[in-house]
Formats: structure tokens, C-alpha cells, sequence
């Protein structure tokens, strides 16, 4: 006895059953040594999806490294590393090209490890775009910064629940974020936070985000950090539709967040950026 099979079901016979989905994954490390007036790239290391590119920056000897996922986008067990060490008096901005997005997840969590040194008299300025998380999507994310006494570093990390503008809501999913921030190897700035998986209720309260869908955090550490306060707080009075405070102590200074979308959440961002010093990346053009 014969059986007709089709052509289609012999070649899905011949091909080994898929047991689990594929994954992305990429590391990327850069290191940069002192030079005239700024810095220059001692060693850039890329593997996967992740990608560095070094534009040039008319006027500005500072390197600025954009960091650049090729997977578009980062979902349920995906695992992505980034380091940086900048040498004793040398300077950089490390940023990336785009808004990370965190998609649904099928299963498992994204996660994100970044590593960040900065020797004597260094200077790092680590301001990735805005993380928008979808609805189910999962994301844990885990940041380690060393400095030492007389480095600075400017951390900002914007994040956005869904797209406003196109009527995205996020109701359930995972985001973690732990910031663990050392001077001279000794421990002075902790930070955890979370949302999930009950996205919606959890960022509901007036406690947290209330009718807010989208918030950062930025941190600076330099010798005389606090002596900023006051042209930061001045920066954030001028902005619209954002609830935002600051406040400095023991050579930090820390300001929080919370806008109505990523709009409006950009804008202060970059108002209390210029105001801390920073060379905002062209990237982050608006």
C-alpha cells in the first residue's frame, strides 16, 4: 500500500524538531587612554548583535561610542554585555543609537550587564536612549560602576512603558533594574527597583507612576557634584508636564523622574543633562 505525502510534508520531515527558539546575544568592551584635551580608543571589542561605531564629532576631542544592537530589538532570553574602562585622565560618552526596545516574551527574561570603570581624573558619560518596554515583555537589567575619588561619571537611564503616541498600553511583564555604584571600590550608591508582573497595577500608584508611563533616573559622581544642584533644580522648574526632584550629598547628585510619555521625558532629561555638564550626544537630537 502507497500513501501520497505532499512535497512540503517530506521536507518538514527531513528537518530536526526546533526545541526551543533562537536567542540573541552579543558583548561589547571599550577601553580608552588619555590623550590631548580628551581621550582615544585603546581597545573596541564587539561579538553578536551588539556593534560600536565612533562617529566624529567636529570640535570634540572626547570620544563618543554609539552602541548598536543588529538584533532591533531584545526579548525573553536574550543576554547582552557591556563594559567600559576609561583610563586615568582620559574621557568618553557611550551612548546608543536608538531606543532599546523590550518586546514579548515567550519565555524567560532578557538581561542586560553593563560594567563601568573610571580611573584617577576620568571622565564617562553613559547615556543610552530610552528603553521602551511592550506589554509582557521582560527585562532585567544590572549596572556596576566603579570610580575612583577624583573621577566623575554621569549615568542616565530613561524608560518608557509603551508607546504613547500609538495607544500602547503595558499590563503585565517584568522590569528589574539594579544599580550597584562604587567609589574607590568602596560601596556608596544602591538602587533597586521593580515593576511586574502586574505592570499595571504596580505603576498605577500614586506612589509611583500614577498616570505617568514614563521615568529616569540620573546620577553624577564628581568631587564637588553638590555645588550643581542648584542650576539643576533651576533646569527641571523650566520643564512641562514632568515631576521631577534632585538632590546631592557626599559628592553625588541624583535626580528622578517622571513624565506623562518619552516626549516629554526626553526633554527633561536633556535640560537636566546640559545643566550636569554633559555633552549630549547628537543622537539624542529631538
Amino acid at each position: 500500500m502507497y500513501a501520497a505525502v505532499s512535497r512540503s510534508e517530506r521536507f518538514a520531515a527531513d528537518r530536526p524538531a526546533r526545541t526551543s527558539l533562537e536567542r540573541s546575544s552579543g558583548s561589547a568592551r571599550l577601553s580608552v587612554i588619555r590623550a590631548a584635551g580628551g581621550g582615544r580608543v585603546e581597545e573596541a571589542y564587539q561579538r553578536g548583535a551588539l556593534r560600536l561605531r565612533f562617529p566624529r564629532v567636529s570640535g570634540n576631542p572626547v570620544p563618543e561610542a554609539v552602541l548598536i544592537n543588529t538584533a532591533g530589538g531584545v526579548t525573553g532570553g536574550d543576554r547582552f554585555d557591556v563594559s567600559a574602562t576609561i583610563r586615568d585622565g582620559a574621557a568618553a560618552t557611550l551612548t546608543t543609537q536608538a531606543a532599546e526596545k523590550v518586546y514579548r516574551s515567550s519565555g524567560g527574561e532578557a538581561e542586560l550587564r553593563v560594567d563601568l570603570r573610571v580611573g584617577a581624573g576620568g571622565r564617562l558619560e553613559w547615556l543610552p536612549q530610552e528603553t521602551i518596554l511592550f506589554d509582557r515583555g521582560r527585562l532585567r537589567r544590572r549596572l556596576e560602576v566603579d570610580v575612583a575619588e577624583s573621577g566623575r561619571i554621569l549615568l542616565c537611564e530613561p524608560v518608557v512603558l509603551g508607546r504613547t503616541a500609538h495607544g500602547e498600553t503595558v499590563r503585565a511583564g517584568l522590569f528589574r533594574d539594579s544599580w550597584r555604584v562604587r567609589r574607590a571600590g568602596r560601596l556608596v550608591y544602591a538602587d533597586e527597583a521593580r515593576l511586574g508582573p502586574d505592570i499595571a497595577a504596580a505603576a498605577g500608584g500614586s506612589a509611583v507612576l500614577g498616570a505617568n508611563r514614563a521615568f529616569a533616573s540620573i546620577l553624577l559622581l564628581e568631587p564637588r557634584a553638590e555645588e550643581r544642584l542648584s542650576a539643576t533644580r533651576a533646569a527641571l522648574e523650566t520643564t512641562v508636564d514632568v515631576e521631577a526632584g534632585a538632590s546631592a550629598w557626599d559628592g553625588m547628585l541624583a535626580v528622578r523622574m517622571a513624565a506623562p510619555g518619552g516626549l516629554a521625558l526626553k526633554r527633561a532629561a536633556l535640560a537636566a543633562l546640559v545643566a550636569l555638564g554633559a555633552v549630549v550626544p547628537r543622537v539624542w537630537s529631538i
